[in-house]
């Protein structure tokens, strides 16, 4: 039956999950420590901040993510 192998631990679901909070927990460390999009820094309260493009601020979550594992 398909749906018992979808909820198979077998699958990764609960190593899936821990990799998105660290994620999400990442991307949030990222922007609260300075480094955000434009679109973000137009609406944030921090001071000192850091603005780059898509691809700097994924590169940026990349960097913060890669010191929690």
């Amino acid at each position: 039956d398909w749906s018992s192998d979808v909820c198979s631990s077998d699958l990764g679901i609960d190593e899936l999950v821990s990799f998105a909070d660290k994620l999400e927990k990442a991307t949030i460390d990222t922007i609260e420590g300075g480094t955000m999009t434009k679109d973000l820094a137009l609406i944030t309260t921090l001071e000192n901040i850091t603005t780059v493009n898509s691809e700097g601020f994924i590169k940026a979550i990349r960097a913060t993510l890669e010191k929690m594992l």
